[in-house]
């Protein structure tokens, strides 16, 4: 087993999955039905049985909520910082969540979940993710931001 022996000065300012702010939420758990897993902060949809969810994007369109990060989860070979199949997922649908923006967003835009289950603020050909909104901005692609959901 190996030891951690460096540290940083610093806590990283935000991790993808993580809780944004200590607002009340609303967290629920979730089965997951998605193979090999599910990563942390990724847009989930109703899966085929009852308290299932699956990876959001094409075919899966009604949207559940957003992973969070569990740091006991043990995820799979191919997805390692991931809620494994047949696992419980910590899913939140109400509260703030740090996530990938997969175009420069702006506070106050609305959400929009993509085919491959990626983040965005443009409508045209996306799955609005209803009552959710941008609480921070980017300037790029790929830059961390908070969805607020509720």
């Amino acid at each position: 087993m190996a030891l951690q022996t460096n540290y940083p000065d610093t806590q990283p300012a935000a991790a993808l999955g993580a809780q944004a702010t200590m607002l009340p939420a609303t967290i629920i758990s979730r089965d997951v039905e998605t193979a090999p897993g599910i990563g942390f902060g990724r847009a989930v949809a109703q899966g085929t049985a009852d308290k299932g969810v699956v990876l959001a994007g094409t075919g899966a369109l009604k949207l559940v909520g957003i992973t969070l990060l569990d740091r006991s989860a043990v995820g799979s070979a191919g997805v390692p910082d991931s809620f494994a199949q047949r696992t419980s997922a910590r899913v939140i649908t109400k509260g703030d969540v740090w996530v990938t923006a997969a175009v420069a967003v702006k506070a106050g835009d609305p959400v929009y979940v993509t085919g491959a289950g990626t983040f965005t603020n443009v409508d045209t050909g996306n799955t609005a993710f209803a009552g959710a909104r941008w609480d921070t901005s980017t300037t790029a692609a790929g830059q961390l931001a908070v969805v607020r959901l509720g």
